[in-house]
């Protein structure tokens, strides 16, 4: 069997040959990198360019890319929109910022608290991996009580120094410190 990458694109040939000498060849497709691999980047663009010229947002490209069979890198369902914000910024075209709705009566952030962009920006951490601390209890907070239930969090100047040596920590420093402790004696109990 050969297997045969097109350039550093998606595609692939696969070919092989049977014991017989009869030689079946077919494609196949694999997860890339970056957009920029995929060997219909020009096309994704150039679609990315029309429908914003015809008005459209991010989140309502994302929809017409995924139903005109446009695919991510990765292999997932559909193009975040992420990407395409990015991508659009790349073209040239202004950021499209949602304004935020308001925090109801008596749940906007006080004192020592913080909205979760917020305090990513102020750690420099990605939100997402802030939002996964939360969720963990790393970091106290609470959710808006109304959609979009944002996160709230609290983090005084001694909680921020903490959350600093956390973030500096490498990745899996966690994971590895499990199974770097001794193992509990179980006691056997008749």
């Amino acid at each position: 069997m050969t297997i045969a990458i097109v350039g550093d694109s998606e595609q692939v040939t696969c070919t092989i040959t049977w014991a017989g000498g009869h030689t079946t060849t077919g494609t196949a497709i694999r997860a890339v990198a970056r957009l920029e691999q995929l060997s219909y980047y020009p096309q994704l663009l150039d679609r990315i360019r029309e429908l914003a010229e015809q008005g459209h947002r991010a989140k309502a490209i994302v929809e017409r890319l995924a139903a005109e069979g446009f695919r991510p890198a990765k292999g997932r369902d559909k193009i975040s929109t992420r990407c395409v914000d990015q991508l659009l910024d790349q073209l040239g075209y202004p950021p499209q910022r949602r304004r935020r709705p308001a925090f109801p009566p008596g749940e906007a952030p006080g004192p020592d608290e913080w909205s979760l962009d917020q305090l990513a920006t102020e750690l420099d951490m990605p939100p997402i991996t802030l939002r996964d601390w939360a969720a963990k209890g790393w970091v106290q907070g609470r959710r808006q009580s109304t959609p979009p239930h944002r996160w709230i969090l609290h983090a005084d100047h001694d909680e921020l120094a903490e959350l600093r040596e956390r973030r500096a920590r490498p990745a899996g420093w966690y994971t590895r410190r499990y199974w770097q402790q001794p193992p509990e004696q179980s006691q056997a109990t008749d």
